[in-house]
């Protein structure tokens, strides 16, 4: 049952992929007049061939592994990968961070009476839910000029592209609100979970609550909180345009940033046809296989997901 539901699953992906592609392809297509205009070397009215002969010599070439070029000549792929690297390198981090420290902050925030979670995590939640990443983003940017100016004389990079501490802040910025999100659902799931008459029974037998919480009823909370990661991706790969042009890190985000409100003729001119479709294309991929493996794995783990599938193939 559940390869059968990956391989659906799988066959729906060719066919999303190649719409979200075509819609790049043509957005970038037809931007060229643009930005043809506000080029002071360009002669003469710019004439666009047409849409689709255009955009099946580009498929065409898909058959030798031919993506196409940027503007300065670069095979569209290797750009790609390169930024990808950079952008899902982030993400990576931060959403590690946000599951580990999330699911923490909401297993701990369930006390012994198992009846609701703490008041700490209930102000924290409300507080990082209602903060977008670009307001943490400047409110983090100048405290930490402010420490850098009059404290111990720590210097954090505010900028620039690096594994290193430049990472602690564009990591920090996204992980605020996906890592309070997994902890509020973590920590209410577990209280649904533990006011079930299952657990009252086991504890009524002698087995010990902490006990019950860590092995029974977690695992029976794992669906949605794997939604809620899986959220919190989704949330942070939207955030990435945003962010990556904040603080000048070179990936997907500040790269599809730059055509959607170019500063300089430069910027409006490194998006050809081929590139915009590459990077929508990447991104779209991105929120399917997230959702593919969330639903996966919540399948693996909670037998009652595949009775249902079970039931309506029935």
């Amino acid at each position: 049952m559940i390869l059968r539901f990956a391989l659906r699953r799988l066959a729906t992906f060719p066919f999303i992929l190649l719409f979200v592609n075509f819609i790049g392809f043509a957005f970038a297509f037809y931007f060229e007049p643009v930005v043809s205009s506000n080029n002071p070397y360009a002669s003469g009215e710019f004439v666009l061939p047409p849409l689709f002969p255009e955009y099946w010599r580009y498929l065409s070439g898909f058959a030798e592994l031919d993506f196409g070029k940027t503007f300065n000549g670069e095979p569209v792929l290797s750009a790609i990968t390169r930024f990808s690297i950079n952008s899902f390198g982030l993400v990576a981090l931060a959403l590690t961070f946000s599951i580990v420290l999330g699911i923490f902050f909401g297993r701990l925030a369930v006390r012994r009476e198992g009846t609701k979670v703490a008041t700490w995590l209930t102000i924290l939640a409300s507080i990082g839910l209602a903060s977008p990443g670009f307001y943490i983003a400047v409110l983090l940017i100048s405290f930490f000029l402010l420490l850098t100016i009059y404290g111990p004389g720590v210097v954090i990079p505010f900028q620039g592209f690096g594994w290193d501490s430049h990472l602690i802040l564009p990591v920090l910025v996204l992980m605020i609100q996906p890592t309070v999100k997994i902890a509020q659902v973590t920590g209410a799931t577990l209280i649904e979970e533990l006011q079930k008459p299952y657990v009252k029974a086991a504890i009524g037998l002698g087995h010990s609550f902490v006990n019950m919480k860590k092995r029974f009823a977690f695992r029976n909370a794992l669906v949605p909180i794997l939604q809620s990661i899986a959220y919190s991706a989704r949330l942070m790969i939207a955030e990435l345009i945003v962010i990556e042009r904040l603080f000048n890190w070179p990936g997907l985000g500040k790269f599809i940033g730059s055509v959607l409100r170019p500063a300089t003729f430069f910027d409006a001119v490194v998006m050809t046809p081929s590139t915009m479709a590459a990077l929508l294309t990447v991104l779209t991929l991105a929120f399917l296989l997230i959702d593919f493996i969330t639903l996966l794995i919540a399948r693996i783990v909670d037998p009652r997901l595949r009775q249902e599938v079970h039931a309506d193939n029935a």
